[in-house]
Parts: C-alpha cells; structure tokens; sequence
C-alpha cells in the first residue's frame, strides 16, 4: 500500500487486528460517570434517611421538654401576677386592693422584686 511509510501506521479501522490499543493508565484511572452519579445519588437518599429519624428524635424530645414544663408550670401557678402599686399578689386581670391595672407576672420560685 502506498500510505504504509515508515514509522506510519493506518487508521485503527484499516488494520488487521482491528482493535484499539488503550494504555493502562487510561483505563484504570477513569470512572465511568454514571456510576459517579448513582453513588452520589446513593449517598444523598441514604444520608436524607438518617436524617429523618434523628428530626424525628429532636422533636419528639422537644415537646415532651415542652409538655413537661407546662405541666411543672401549670403545677406550681397559684397566683400569677402581683400588682406594681400595692405588691398584692393576685390572678386577675385588676388588683383586687387598690383596682390597679399595673401589674407584673409572679412565679413563687422567683420573687426577685416582690
């Protein structure tokens, strides 16, 4: 053949063997991309399905802190304001001494200012 010059070879096409000779290191080294895709996407759904169940934990945790401390509240709430003028402590909405509206909330366990 007139294109067989020396240190030429023909296309990959024309040869006899027909086979494309690859280096190794091309090989090895490279991933094809839709596997990189699907093991992210793997890692994504499976760390989303951690998540929920420690979401699940904190709100549960959450509202029995919640419902714990409206009950200790609820508990302990025998009077709930004391009156600015006269320090009477008292649960209604005026002072029932002198019917003044000026009024502060009041916890027996606090009575800093009373």
């Amino acid at each position: 053949m007139s294109h067989e010059k020396a240190g030429h070879q023909p296309p990959y096409y024309k040869r006899k063997d027909n086979i494309m000779h690859m280096k190794s290191s091309q090989f090895f080294g490279n991933v094809p991309r839709n596997v990189t895709v699907l093991a992210l996407g793997v890692t994504i759904v499976l760390g989303i399905f951690r998540l929920i169940p420690l979401l699940i934990l904190v709100w549960v945790v959450a509202i029995t802190y919640i419902a714990l401390y409206q009950y200790k509240a609820s508990k302990n709430a025998g009077a709930n304001f004391v009156c600015l003028d006269c320090a009477t402590i008292h649960n209604q909405s005026i002072c029932p001494k002198c019917g003044s509206k000026l009024k502060k909330l009041y916890s027996r366990t606090n009575t800093f200012g009373v």
